[in-house]
């Protein structure tokens, strides 16, 4: 009898999805599976101001908007994560702890040497944040920020995942310039929580901006050229062609939910696993 071995593949493909328009530079999406939600937050203007007009917007699984300006008085809030019962926005130089039941911001934390912190990722007790600009990544346990984590090679750490023991960045690329663009593409890397050991998952993959999970492996985005990837193994695929400016995604099940900044909008696409 002949055995015959079946490579399986993500693929991600548009046919069912919506879009919703009239966001204002949406930076992040973080699905809230518990109370059938997203949380979209808007920038309002340019990333690097504090202006104090940037906001969340609450919208339903389904694409429709719940709440626009859900939470308010920010300056250009960014990366997300679920935190216990709050919701964790970074915010430039802080970042927010908000009720998710009320939208209020009970609590806002400057980490010393802040810059431009971007994105948030969270499991259990405690969350890291990443700051684009000095480097350093930082963990805060609900009361206390510290860094946590920086290297030579990771000037510009962007999007985050963690399980608690593993730490993932997306690496934006060495050498980024006033436009945002870099000498040569960022890495995916994973990093020992307990050991702060690093490994390259991909290397120079992308001006890397989402990170997301899935039960393969992982979904990753490139913000300047749109491209989002599915790496599994240590091997990326690219899956779909976005236009520039789509920023950090994330994945529930088997949708990716997209915030595109330039064009106001945050659309869906459908993960597929095929076989090869």
């Amino acid at each position: 009898m002949k055995h015959f071995a079946i490579a399986f593949a993500l693929m991600a493909s548009t046919a069912n999805a919506w879009e919703i328009t009239g966001f204002e530079h949406p930076e992040s999406i973080v699905a809230d599976a518990a109370n059938e939600q997203l949380y979209v937050s808007n920038i309002v203007g340019h990333p690097a101001e504090a202006d104090g007009v940037g906001y969340i917007s609450l919208v339903s699984f389904d694409g429709k908007v719940i709440e626009q300006k859900w939470s308010t008085g920010m300056d250009a809030p960014k990366g997300m994560a679920l935190f216990g019962d709050s919701l964790l926005v970074s915010d430039l130089t802080k970042f927010h702890v908000i009720d998710r039941a009320s939208g209020e911001i009970t609590q806002t934390v400057s980490p010393e040497g802040a810059a431009f912190l971007n994105d948030i990722t969270a499991s259990g007790d405690r969350a890291f944040i990443s700051d684009m600009f000095t480097g350093v990544i930082y963990s805060f346990d609900g009361s206390e920020v510290s860094p946590f984590y920086s290297a030579p090679g990771l000037p510009h750490p962007n999007g985050l995942w963690t399980d608690g023991v593993t730490l993932v960045i997306g690496h934006w690329g060495p050498g980024m310039q006033q436009d945002f663009s870099t000498e040569k593409p960022g890495d995916l890397i994973a990093v020992n929580i307990a050991t702060k050991e690093a490994t390259t998952i991909v290397a120079e993959l992308g001006n890397l901006d989402g990170v997301a999970k899935t039960a393969e492996g992982f979904i990753v985005n490139d913000w300047i050229n749109g491209k989002i990837f599915s790496v599994v193994d240590g091997q990326a695929t690219e899956v779909l062609q976005m236009p520039q400016s789509t920023a950090d995604i994330t994945v529930l099940g088997n949708t990716i939910y997209m915030p595109h900044m330039f064009e106001n909008r945050i659309s869906t696409a459908t993960l597929e696993t095929v076989s090869n």
